[in-house]
């Protein structure tokens, strides 16, 4: 009687196991509050949507129409703290409305 019984848990003790250690943390850290928005110009797609600083080191989200212009801007690979970028955001249109979608 014993035995079907173990056949039966066996799985599930399994993935409970596998499922806790499988987890790891976030080598960044954890995400503190998303950025903010700017701006509550409606918005069609995700390119209407900019960080408010070229090269991804803005610090909030904001429309395309009122960010800013960074045609012919080189980029650095630099990462200051609470950029979008470095901060694991990226700006995105959500419900007509610009928002951050963070990891």
């Amino acid at each position: 009687m014993l035995g079907p019984m173990l056949v039966r848990l066996l799985p599930l003790l399994v993935g409970v196991t596998l499922g806790t250690v499988g987890c790891d943390v976030d080598p960044l850290g954890p995400l503190q509050d998303p950025p903010p928005v700017l701006s509550s110009r409606t918005c069609y797609t995700d390119d209407d949507c900019v960080a408010d600083a070229c090269c991804g080191l803005g610090t909030a989200v904001t429309h395309a129409d009122e960010g800013p212009n960074c045609r012919g801007v080189s980029c650095t690979s630099g990462c200051p703290e609470g950029s979008i970028d470095c901060g694991r955001c990226m700006p995105i249109c959500r419900g007509d409305r610009c928002a951050a979608a963070c990891q």
